[in-house]
């Protein structure tokens, strides 16, 4: 067997190696090396900290049919919905939802949960949590962090690159 690939060329020597590169690369949601701890910090004081890891795209989506108002389509009523916007802090509060190493742990604690409402806050599930508790510099920071993860800034423009644009 013998394909060329991004200029390698593909033996049965080094299929072994190509095989193993494609799976250990498939299970980047689970690798701890690509996770980050956030630290919740104020005024010097770190209230709390958690661990985000990257998203796929399929999650990213997911995030963004939930944060979607919907409307019927204008081409015909009888044709399925169509975006009309979306709402960005429920898209941001949905991507560190997913993002999030064990949410149930973090945003879905039952403790947590029944704190807040104790304290008169209207939460009901995981993203009410983070839009309570977390400020809005606070998301776009981790919102950031979470792009950088999923590898959306791998590559560094130069000046002149950027200028060019």
């Amino acid at each position: 067997m013998s394909d060329k690939m991004n200029g390698m060329q593909v033996t049965a020597e080094n299929e072994v190696d190509l095989i193993q590169g494609l799976l250990h690369a498939a299970d980047y949601k689970n690798d701890e090396e690509m996770q980050k701890t956030v630290e919740i910090k104020r005024n010097g004081k770190v209230y709390f900290y958690f661990k985000i890891r990257p998203l796929g795209e399929e999650e990213l989506l997911d995030a963004r049919k939930k944060a979607a108002v919907m409307m019927p389509n204008p081409a015909n009523p009888k044709l399925p919905p169509v975006e009309k916007e979306i709402r960005l802090d429920e898209f941001s509060a949905w991507k560190i939802y997913f993002a999030t190493v064990d949410p149930e742990k973090v945003w879905d604690a039952p403790e947590v949960i029944q704190g807040l409402k104790a304290k008169g806050f209207p939460v009901l599930r995981g993203i009410d949590v983070i839009n309570t508790v977390l400020r809005a510099g606070e998301k776009d920071k981790i919102d950031a962090d979470i792009d950088k993860l999923s590898g959306f800034y791998d590559t560094e423009m130069t000046e002149e690159e950027y200028a060019k644009n």
